[in-house]
């Protein structure tokens, strides 16, 4: 049987802080959030691996490593609004919550939306509120926000997000171009936005941000 309490502290310094992973209250979110409980029970054994797991048709917890890079980067403070693209299992949603103020965690599949809500609620976190729609699309409703996190990949960019964020907010995500992905991470100033390359790192793919198959006439 796994020892997911030992299996966290490994995670915190094997994974995380070998990897330059070191902001103390992110360290303290990874050591205290259980990764097992946002996963089915036949996936739990997986929890603490250094891979990005399935957990429905196309979709993924993002690796350890993934989620602490982005975490990390965006700078969340206590008081954040933060919008989580992707909300998926919860974890993700889960972490920032630990990390920031209120965050709006948006999910285009209604059953991982209804099961993280669950999942959340069962932990006892209440400063998240779980929302139906196109990822692309964003959260406009609930706009600006201090912090918008990609639980994933983007193959288009992010120029429709970035307008979603406050004045001195970040977005960060994982970007793929010409086939390398990198954590990337934009700032705006005042009506201008600008990123910059954290590291090279690799997710999957989140729906609607994947690049339209070129057509070719072979």
């Amino acid at each position: 049987m796994t020892n997911f309490t030992t299996a966290r502290r490994n995670l915190v310094e094997s994974q995380l802080r070998a990897s330059a992973i070191l902001e103390p209250r992110l360290l303290a979110a990874a050591g205290s959030v259980p990764r097992e409980h946002f996963l089915a029970k036949e996936l739990q054994a997986l929890a603490y691996g250094e891979t990005h797991i399935p957990i429905a048709p196309g979709r993924y917890m993002l690796a350890p490593l993934c989620q602490g890079v982005l975490l990390q980067a965006a700078e969340i403070k206590a008081d954040d609004a933060i919008l989580v693209v992707g909300a998926g299992d919860g974890y993700m949603g889960a972490l920032a919550a630990k990390l920031g103020g209120v965050v709006i965690g948006l999910e285009s599949d209604p059953a991982l939306s209804a099961r993280a809500a669950d999942l959340l609620t069962e932990y006892g976190i209440d400063n998240i509120a779980l929302v139906e729609g196109d990822l692309a699309a964003g959260c406009a409703k609930q706009a600006p926000y201090d912090v918008i996190v990609l639980n994933g990949a983007t193959q288009t960019g992010v120029e429709s997000l970035l307008a979603q964020l406050n004045d001195g907010g970040r977005l960060v995500c994982v970007e793929y171009e010409n086939g390398v992905g990198r954590a990337r991470i934009y700032r705006r100033d005042g009506d201008a936005c600008a990123g910059r390359t954290v590291r090279d790192l690799s997710a999957p793919l989140l729906p609607g941000f994947e690049r339209a198959a070129a057509f070719s006439f072979s």
